[in-house]
């Protein structure tokens, strides 16, 4: 029988909400853990690879990731500061950061860090590759997993302004895209990227999860097409809302077995189920402030 694990790659932090005058309320974030945290419960085996700080921050970083479930083997603790990101929403839900994260645990991971167990799935975005020397452990990853059978999931989440030029950013997110065989990408990651016609060039075999906000979410592989409408729900904090959609696609398909190669891949069933159990995710965490599900 498969492994149905699912692995993760990235950053742990704590997001710090601005609550009232002068008032913080502190939430686990980053969109690494966001992922497994969700995974771990809606009882998927997920195990996240990070750079977490010897600090009191770090410390409980790593007890809360243990209480939701999650694997903690392979996060490496480092003397590094914890890294902060300060999170304000607009009357919408919708929200705007402020990153402490110069020389922060989660940014100084390198290759030698990383180890990578048996997964279904090993999933990551593209902001690792920003700089380094957490840019090598990316790929340090992707190898990894990949040796160990794994399916590369990627989510774009791209953030053009945390990069020197488009050009750049574009030639390393294609590098990192032609090695994934599962893609999730939002409206504003194509327009960042280029759109549809990068995807066909950079990723025509993989498959690709398509969302749009509260509009229809499109699944579109070896399977055909599938299409979802987003459930209604009112937007408290949009925080995070992309990483649970993507739990909610990657829970199905990991317990349903359906990894490239087999006939679950090819089912069309399948993938609107994913997206279907994406949405009720995502509709689940803009309904709370705080980036993880609970």
């Amino acid at each position: 029988m498969r492994n149905n694990r699912v692995v993760a790659f990235g950053e742990a932090l704590w997001d710090v909400y601005e609550t009232g005058p002068d008032t913080f309320r502190r939430e686990p974030g980053g969109a690494p853990a966001n992922l497994v945290v969700a995974l771990a419960r809606l009882g998927v085996r997920s195990s996240i690879v990070c750079g977490v700080s010897k600090d009191a921050f770090g410390d409980a970083l790593v007890a809360r990731l243990k209480k939701s479930g999650v694997d903690t083997r392979f996060v490496v603790r480092l003397p590094n500061r914890t890294g902060l990101a300060f999170v304000r929403r607009d009357a919408r839900g919708q929200p705007s950061f402020l990153f402490y994260r110069h020389e922060t645990a989660d940014m100084m991971v390198r290759p030698a860090h990383v180890h990578v167990p048996e997964a279904s799935f090993a999933a990551l975005g593209t902001s690792t590759l920003l700089r380094e020397p957490l840019a090598s452990a990316t790929w340090r990853f992707v190898d990894l997993a990949e040796k160990k059978g794994a399916a590369i999931a990627l989510d774009l989440n791209v953030r053009a302004h945390l990069w020197s030029d488009v050009k750049t950013m574009r030639s390393k997110i294609a590098k990192l895209a032609a090695r994934a065989s599962l893609i999730k990408a939002s409206r504003d990651d194509l327009r960042a990227i280029g759109g549809v016609p990068f995807l066909e060039k950079h990723a025509r075999d993989a498959t690709w999860i398509l969302t749009a906000g509260a509009g229809v979410a499109h699944a579109d592989g070896e399977h055909g097409e599938v299409a979802m409408k987003a459930l209604r729900a009112k937007c408290v904090d949009a925080t995070g809302a992309g990483d649970a959609f993507f739990a909610g696609v990657l829970s199905v398909l990991a317990k349903r077995g359906a990894v490239p190669g087999t006939a679950e891949w090819r089912d069309p069933a399948i993938f609107s189920e994913a997206l279907r159990v994406g949405h009720m995710l995502g509709a689940k965490v803009v309904s709370k402030v705080g980036a993880q599900l609970k």
